[in-house]
């Protein structure tokens, strides 16, 4: 095989290790190379005694759902030798098989070879595990037909070669899969949180944001996003924004130079937008290094005063004490009436004080009064 050859299989395997589409390339560069009637990428279950996924030319699906019958089988010198055999970077043949059991042609006489290999028209192999536990094991193996010889010593470096780089290769997929795992896993913690939460990186790029953070954005309340990236409405405040979430991303040290929680102007009729910023290092979008970014928080400024709700409902909507507890009342579940009874006031005293929640809220609906309440509050009070 030339070098440009090699060097041709050798970026295909890691681009199958990247890409699983490109494993029917690797094992027709591999037919090529070998000059072999099949060639197979496979995971052993011994647990369950079975083939597990696998990437195969040359066996059709009547002879792979045969597979295990055979291969299990108690004669089969592959399988009872499976402990000595089956580990990682040793190259298998058949000639190493009789050299390691000392019994010439062990192979030949297993009910393996004579009822799945030679119906199939297989009689040499060559073979290497790429990753081995007691449960399972990650094989590479090339069939040759009888009428071509064994293979060679320079076949069997050549394969060898190949293999330290299908180890690597399988060591980047599940390292990608371990990634995409704990990124999976920090979406769906994320996702079931109530509060408003954005994953950004230092230059406001939306890594992920929970279905609260998105609807606000969608709303374009204070925060936006554009192509992507996650910045204040207002273009004046977009630099002092930008510039806090990289000191945030950067390291506690320029973190300690800005402010925890920036606010950001709304409309008139809202108070300012509070963020909080909590800089993390987390491998969510390369599979070769960690990366900082910032996990954001967002609410209204009036939710940062500590006290009752009904305290919270009057700073954020100018109400009196009086109208701001029929609002509580209302968000607790109770109907008007319930609520005048909870309150001691007549139904008409409560009636009256709603229209003027609905005059100083914009709303003029009961319903709509408790959905500005809940999604104006980052911690919506009463049932949901």
């Amino acid at each position: 095989m030339t070098a440009p050859a090699t060097d041709a299989l050798t970026e295909s395997i890691y681009d199958a290790a990247l890409d699983a589409a490109h494993w029917p390339s690797v094992l027709g560069q591999l037919k090529t190379a070998f000059r072999t009637e099949a060639e197979t990428f496979y995971v052993l279950d011994f647990a369950t005694r079975e083939v597990g996924e696998a990437h195969l030319a040359g066996v059709s699906p009547y002879w792979l759902g045969q597979f295990n019958r055979f291969y299990f089988a108690p004669d089969n010198p592959w399988n009872v030798h499976s402990a000595a055999l089956h580990r990682q970077g040793l190259v298998r043949t058949n000639e190493r098989l009789d050299a390691f059991t000392r019994q010439r042609g062990v192979l030949y006489r297993s009910s393996y070879y004579h009822e799945w290999m030679v119906p199939q028209g297989f009689h040499y192999s060559i073979g290497n595990t790429l990753t081995s536990d007691r449960r399972a094991i990650a094989n590479v193996t090339l069939l040759r037909a009888p009428d071509l010889p064994r293979f060679n010593a320079g076949e069997v470096r050549l394969f060898e070669q190949l293999s330290v780089h299908f180890v690597r290769a399988l060591r980047v997929r599940q390292h990608l899969d371990t990634l995409r795992t704990s990124r999976e896993g920090l979406a769906a913690m994320l996702d079931g949180l109530t509060d408003a939460l954005l994953l950004l990186d230092d230059q406001g790029r939306l890594l992920h944001g929970n279905q609260a953070a998105l609807d606000w954005l969608a709303r374009r309340d204070g925060l936006q996003v554009r192509q992507g990236v996650v910045e204040p409405t207002q273009p004046a405040l977009r630099a002092r924004f930008t510039a806090w979430l990289t000191a945030h991303a950067a390291d506690a040290l320029h973190a300690a130079s800005v402010p925890d929680t920036l606010t950001l102007a709304r409309g008139a009729s809202h108070l300012p937008l509070a963020l909080r910023a909590s800089g993390w290092t987390l491998p969510v979008s390369s599979w070769h290094s960690a990366r900082r970014c910032v996990l954001v928080s967002l609410g209204p400024a009036g939710a940062l005063h500590v006290g009752p709700p009904a305290e919270a409902l009057r700073g954020l909507y100018h109400l009196t004490p009086a109208e701001a507890r029929l609002a509580h009342a209302l968000c607790e579940g109770l109907s008007l009436r319930e609520a005048a009874e909870a309150l001691g006031i007549t139904y008409g005293t409560a009636r009256t004080r709603l229209k003027a929640v609905f005059g100083k809220t914009g709303t003029h609906r009961q319903s709509a009064l408790i959905e500005r309440i809940r999604r104006d509050l980052p911690r919506p009070i009463g049932p949901r």
